[in-house]
């Protein structure tokens, strides 16, 4: 696990951005190609797009999957992993390899992050789509009220102490529950779920992943609650691919999306849970293309 798992076409990028955060970046396809940039969820890394990378490539586009600070080979500084710095990350990865405006695709964490990404640096986004997702926009009423019951999982992995030690648990006990809860009747192969725990497993990713929780529930939901983003709008396009099964982000929570999105589009997918990357990588690879093209 000290090195990236090889992908042919892929070379490996660590870009260092001080103050203890070096970015591993995953970059396929020609250098003078579109840029596309994935953003992988929890618990996984830049690996959740293996299987689109190459097609991407191959259609011309240089793809570039970073993993996210204390996730997959990036570092794993020891401070709050507060979502604005996760997503002022990206932004300066940008500039240090000299790309953009990039086409965001993001799956889980990985909205809110790339969300913030666009909404704090405009310029460096040229178009998003959401896989499953969530964004730092709320609406305030009783149907979101009454679904705040579902964040319930966060609070074992946001635990000092507690926390890491579910996340690193060599029987992913924990992470199997929440796989098949959120996956609706897609089993995630207990291949994947070893990988990800694996690289879980080594010194300060735990402790990562259980802070990127806790700086949320203890910080970063109120002020979202409190409207910190709400004067933010965005005129590029925004597509959305939401499978209907996923127990924790229902179609509900994107009923605020028109609100802050002049182009948005979205496509609800019955029979689909939360894992719609591993679940319908051909329908994503689909609907990725045709976002490409369109936007």
């Amino acid at each position: 696990m000290d090195n990236p798992p090889d992908l042919p076409g892929v070379t490996h990028h660590f870009v260092d951005l001080g103050a203890g955060v070096i970015i591993h970046v995953a970059d396929a396809g020609p250098a003078d190609g579109p840029p596309v940039m994935l953003v992988h969820g929890f618990p996984q890394n830049w690996w959740e797009w293996h299987e689109l990378i190459r097609p991407l490539a191959e259609d011309g586009y240089r793809v570039l999957c970073p993993d996210l600070r204390g996730a997959g080979w990036s570092s794993t500084p020891k401070d709050r992993y507060l979502k604005n710095d996760m997503a002022d990350d990206l932004a300066a990865v940008c500039d240090r390899l000299g790309v953009g405006p990039v086409k965001l695709v993001a799956h889980d964490w990985g909205g809110p992050v790339a969300t913030i990404f666009m909404l704090r640096h405009p310029e460096k986004v040229a178009a998003f789509m959401g896989l499953n997702t969530a964004v730092p926009w709320l609406k305030h009423d009783r149907t979101a009220l009454i679904n705040i019951w579902r964040m319930w999982y966060q609070i074992p992995m946001l635990l000092p102490v507690i926390g890491p030690k579910v996340i690193a648990d060599p029987k992913a006990r924990f992470f199997k529950m929440l796989a098949s809860w959120v996956g609706g009747d897609f089993e995630t192969p207990p291949e994947d779920i070893a990988f990800y725990v694996a690289c879980m497993r080594r010194p300060g990713y735990a402790e990562a992943g259980s802070r990127w929780y806790r700086t949320f529930q203890t910080r970063e939901a109120a002020r979202w609650m409190r409207g910190e983003f709400d004067d933010h709008h965005v005129s590029v396009p925004v597509r959305w691919l939401h499978g209907t099964d996923d127990s924790v982000l229902t179609p509900e929570l994107l009923r605020v999306l028109p609100e802050h999105c002049s182009d948005f589009q979205l496509e609800l997918v019955p029979g689909v849970g939360h894992w719609i990357v591993e679940q319908r990588p051909e329908l994503v690879l689909d609907r990725l293309r045709g976002f490409l093209t369109s936007t």
